[in-house]
This record gives structure tokens, sequence and C-alpha cells, in this order.
């Protein structure tokens, strides 16, 4: 396609992780005209996942990224072609129910939309940290944890996802801190009973991290106590920052009501506040972050946005 021609199409979907490739294979077998757009690899987090044990019908231990190729050969038989561009800006036309979606390459004018763009992990914000990211920085145990064998590690954040990092790295690492901003842990009781098990995972409550520093590679964290304000200077080689995610919806704020921290609302059906887009996975405000509810959430909304095309949609 040249630059700047228009493409009409029935359904818009944003993202191809797991929420978007569900709703992709229910778009493709309803018979419905549609585009999915993805600008990094289909199968988005599921790369930085060691292992996947709770998914109904997968083996345990099946590895993320093998259930990422899974997705594109899902794609692949169904003969879905994944639009492999950055969507660069978003335009509703609310009188017309019409969403104009922009990539460098082309225009995409669709009938209704499907966000199913996913999230991304959320930074300190301190000093050093862009500048040390793979050079130390992480934000993924399962992704670097093997470069950092019988080193000092330490994982900020008090969490499932910290405590989980924090056990994985402790089979790695020579010693691992678990960096927590609060005087208790919020992970699940079992995940710290695991962890109290651990003879080579240290403690740092009451604590955040304030500056990242080194030469060439990371070399030591600043820490400042948040009762005291004393600060001590613990030597590492490695930190993984693991305080949550943040939705990828920043072209979204005007176009669809988001929450206080810019996750899409919806209905029970995955309809948004606009009557001609819905929402799907770790995009949208829910209770339960996890791979079997997003692929279900987009199956869900995809069948949504087809009866809506259809002209018979009752939303709640």
């Amino acid at each position: 396609m040249s630059q700047g021609k228009v493409k009409d199409i029935d359904l818009a979907i944003l993202g191809a992780g797991i929420a978007g490739v569900s709703a992709a294979i229910y778009t493709k077998r309803a018979g419905l005209e549609f585009c999915i757009f993805e600008g990094g690899a289909v199968g988005g987090q599921l790369y930085l996942m060691e292992q996947v044990d709770n998914y109904v019908g997968l083996n345990l231990g099946t590895k993320g990224r093998d259930l990422a190729q899974k997705l594109n050969e899902a794609l692949c038989d169904l003969n879905i072609d994944v639009i492999n561009e950055e969507v660069i800006r978003l335009e509703a036309d609310k009188k017309r129910n019409i969403l104009t979606v922009y990539t460098k390459e082309c225009v995409y004018k669709a009938k209704c939309a499907l966000i199913a763009s996913g999230a991304s992990f959320k930074k300190l914000a301190v000093k050093g940290e862009d500048e040390f990211l793979g050079k130390g920085v992480s934000y993924c145990a399962v992704c670097d944890g093997f470069f950092f064998k019988g080193k000092n590690v330490a994982v900020v954040g008090g969490g499932n996802t910290a405590v989980e990092e924090a056990l994985y790295l402790s089979s790695i690492a020579r010693k691992v801190i678990l960096i927590h901003r609060k005087p208790q842990l919020r992970a699940l009781d079992y995940l710290q009973k695991e962890l109290a098990k651990k003879n080579n995972i240290e403690l740092v409550l009451d604590s955040e991290v304030g500056e990242i520093k080194g030469s060439k590679l990371l070399e030591e964290v600043v820490v400042e106590n948040i009762q005291s304000n004393k600060k001590q200077n613990i030597s590492l080689e490695g930190l993984f920052i693991a305080i949550g995610v943040k939705p990828n919806t920043n072209l979204l704020s005007n176009i669809v009501t988001l929450d206080e921290g810019g996750f899409i609302i919806t209905d029970e059906y995955m309809k948004t506040s606009s009557d001609f887009i819905w929402a799907a996975g770790d995009c949208r405000k829910r209770p339960l972050r996890q791979l079997i509810t997003a692929a279900s959430e987009g199956a869900i909304a995809a069948l949504s946005a087809y009866k809506y095309l259809k002209g018979y949609y009752i939303s709640s």
C-alpha cells in the first residue's frame, strides 16, 4: 500500500497478544473484513514468561515463547495477516461511529474497533534507570536472570510478580535483595512462605531506590529508608524492577473512558464508553490479569463487535 491510501474495514483490532489473537480468530470465523495491528511480535509479553502453568489444556512448564508461536501459527492457518506497523494516531468520529487508524504507511477507517493493546512495565523514574537499562537494570528476571548467575542482584516491589521474580532469581544469583517501600509485602501468602524458605533472599522493607549508579555497568543502588530517611549504598550487579504495569492506552484518552490508572473501563460485553469500541486484555480494567481471562475477553469482544455490525447488539 502506498502511504496515505485509505482502506475501509469492518473492524480494527489493535494488538496481537493473546486477547487480540483470540479476537482475530473469532472475527475471522464470523466472516468480517478486519485488520489486526501489532508493532511488535505476535504474542506480546508471552516472550517474557519462562513458563505458563495455569492455562487450561497446556502442559505444565509450557514456555511462553512456545505459546506465542502457537498463536502465530493459528493466525497463519486461518490466513490472517498481521499489519506489523505501529499505530501512531487514532481519531474517533462519534457522530458517524468511525475510528480512523493511522500508521506510517496507511490510513484505515473502521466501522468499529477492538482495543487489545496490553500494558507495559512501570518504571521507578529515578536517576540512572534509563542509563543502565540493559546494563544491569531489567524488568524481566526470566529474560535476563541467566546473565547474573552467581552474582548479587535486587528486586524492587512487594506484590506477586516481585516475589516470583525474587524466587526465580534465588536459584541463579548468589544473593537476592527484595526492596519494598511498605513495611509488609503484598504478595499472596503461599509466595511469602516460599520466600521465607530461601536463605539467600534478604528483605529491605520501608525503603525505596533513590538512584542507580555505576560506570559502564550497574554497580550500586542508593536505598533510602522511608521512616528514618537514612540512606545506604548497596553493591549490586543486577536490578530487577517489578512494580506493576501501565496500560498502553495513550492514544485513547479522548476516545474512551479510562480509570485513574489509564485502564479502559468496559461493561461485561467488553464495550467501552464509545458504542463502536470494545476492549480486552491487560489494557482493560479487570479483576484478574491472566492469559486465560485475556483470551476469553477477546472472544467476548469479537462477538460483541460482530453483533453490533449485524445490527442486533444489546449492551447491558
